[in-house]
């Protein structure tokens, strides 16, 4: 693929491809934009007819409200610009043109000093890609300087369907295994020494998640702790690291982590699957 595009880029500069190609080359590496929906804060385009009304759009509208009645956070009325390509060839080729340092993904948040933006191919798994990444941005919209890990964890807990509390199975399996086997301790402090230019991988994710399905799902006074820090983000632009309010306030957050992954494990993976393994929808 790569060849491809450096061969059409080649041909294009020599002013000898043919007018047609031109324009199929022009409709790849453009912005999605021939329709476009409005609902609230997000501005929704696409280049396939955009239901006005889709369920999907309804769950990412209602999202808003859940992420901030949860983090105690206000609702920021800032334009986001969401991003639908009808294709992964045509999102691909986009991405590689536009954001080559990017690894490959089927979605993107992206924030600039004005804008917040989201990409995403539509497909199988867009819900979850577009909770997530719709989140980044109602996040970024009212918190600066997020911490990475949280910012990422945040996004892991509310990218799933509504109803189920933010459990990750995925992200649960994983952290099971590893405290079975014996060769994983949470270490929230890692987490935040983690280099923001460097991609996370899935480790760094699902203890990122775990942390923050412990605070908001083990008490009130975990919740509490989370969203003073939020909170403290939002009006001074910075705050006390996470781990040093988790070390004063909960005893061993570590093992208190994990022994949440254990009870998890043990009491909600069953409700994830049917008889036949496959997952409840």
């Amino acid at each position: 693929m790569r060849l491809f595009w450096s061969i059409v880029a080649a041909v294009v500069l020599a002013g000898i491809v043919l007018a047609g190609c031109a324009n199929t080359l022009t409709s790849r590496l453009t912005l999605p934009d021939r329709y476009c929906v409005v609902r609230e804060q997000l501005v929704l385009h696409g280049d396939f007819p955009l239901a006005a009304h889709h369920r999907l759009f309804e769950e990412l509208v209602a999202r808003r409200g859940d992420v901030c009645r949860r983090l105690d956070l206000p609702v920021s009325d800032e334009p986001i610009d969401v991003y639908l390509f009808e294709t992964p060839d045509r999102f691909e080729a986009f991405m590689r043109l536009h954001h080559p340092e990017f690894p490959q993904r089927r979605a993107f948040f992206v924030k600039t000093d004005t804008q917040l933006k989201a990409y995403a191919q539509w497909g199988d798994r867009v819900a979850e890609d577009l909770r997530h990444e719709v989140t980044h941005c109602y996040l970024h919209a009212v918190v600066p300087n997020l911490p990475l890990w949280l910012d990422e964890g945040l996004a892991e807990y509310f990218e799933v369907a509504r109803g189920r509390h933010g459990l990750n199975r995925d992200h649960l399996e994983h952290l099971a295994r590893r405290l079975q086997s014996g060769n994983w301790k949470p270490d929230v402090a890692r987490l935040e020494a983690l280099d923001p230019t460097v991609d996370m991988i899935q480790e760094d994710y699902a203890e990122s998640w775990a942390w923050v399905h412990f605070l908001l799902e083990t008490g009130g006074e975990h919740r509490k702790l989370l969203c003073d820090y939020l909170g403290q983000l939002r009006r001074e632009g910075s705050a006390q690291p996470l781990s040093l309010r988790l070390a004063g306030a909960v005893n061993r957050p570590a093992d208190a982590l994990a022994a949440h992954i254990r009870h998890l494990a043990a009491t909600k993976l069953d409700s994830f699957t049917t008889a036949s393994g496959n997952q409840v929808p």
